[in-house]
């Protein structure tokens, strides 16, 4: 498991003032533009402005940061993976991140054998997965993606069957416990693949990493790696 830590944005970066200087030195360290130009969507820019003038810098926060994109897209490129699942989609830009590296990974758009999209991605609201399947027509990437509404918890249960090399969990923070312990339960990660969390030390809940979480919830997800790092359920 792979776990990533964000703040309040800056001008929807994602990313608080304080750490500003270290995610500009980061970005511009890590992504060499005229080499990361085939793993970045030529799209992602006008997706990034559609989000911030649709819902305001309150809200479209909550997108990925692009370099923090950039380096999943990495990853699934690394692991060759297959099929991905994310839960927790907003409008959609880490989705396309994602689909664009199948993409270039060589996986074929449209349903598999089994009938099931290369991306499955679970969401609750309809407003923000109505922007994000217009973002993925605009980057060319529908037939990579299926949106399924609902309550995850709940959603999740029915890819039982299911198995993924790559999984992004982005949604309530309340319930990233239940979602990793589902996907555990349910077997959906294959034998070599990779779980990454986000927000895994939210501004919500600790203001520095050496201060103690606030908030019971994410404590108790928190606990997970620390208490088993081996979680022998993996890859099984």
């Amino acid at each position: 498991m792979f776990s990533l830590n964000e703040g309040p944005n800056d001008e929807n970066s994602g990313i608080t003032k304080d750490n500003k200087a270290l995610y500009n030195y980061a970005e511009k360290s890590s992504i060499n533009i005229g080499l990361a130009l085939p793993t970045i969507p030529v799209s992602i820019q006008q997706v990034s402005q559609n989000t911030l003038d649709e819902f305001g810098p309150e809200i479209a926060f909550m997108a990925t940061p692009h370099a923090q994109a950039v380096m999943m897209n990495f990853f699934v490129g690394l692991l060759n993976a297959r099929s991905i699942l994310e839960i927790g989609t907003f409008t959609g830009l880490s989705a396309i991140y994602l689909a664009h590296a199948l993409k270039r990974n060589g996986v074929e758009p449209g349903p598999d054998d089994l009938g099931f999209m290369p991306l499955t991605c679970l969401d609750m609201s309809e407003v923000f997965t109505s922007h994000a399947k217009n973002n993925l027509d605009i980057a060319g990437l529908s037939d990579y993606v299926d949106i399924i509404v609902g309550d995850a918890r709940q959603e999740i249960l029915n890819l039982k069957d299911r198995k993924f090399d790559f999984i992004y969990i982005d949604a309530d923070k309340n319930s990233y416990k239940k979602y990793y312990d589902s996907i555990l339960e349910l077997g959906l990660l294959s034998k070599n693949g990779l779980i990454v969390v986000d927000n895994t030390a939210l501004w919500k809940a600790v203001e520095f990493i050496d201060q103690p979480i606030d908030d019971a919830e994410t404590a108790a997800f928190e606990k997970i790696p620390s208490e088993d790092l081996t979680r022998k359920q993996l890859g099984r």
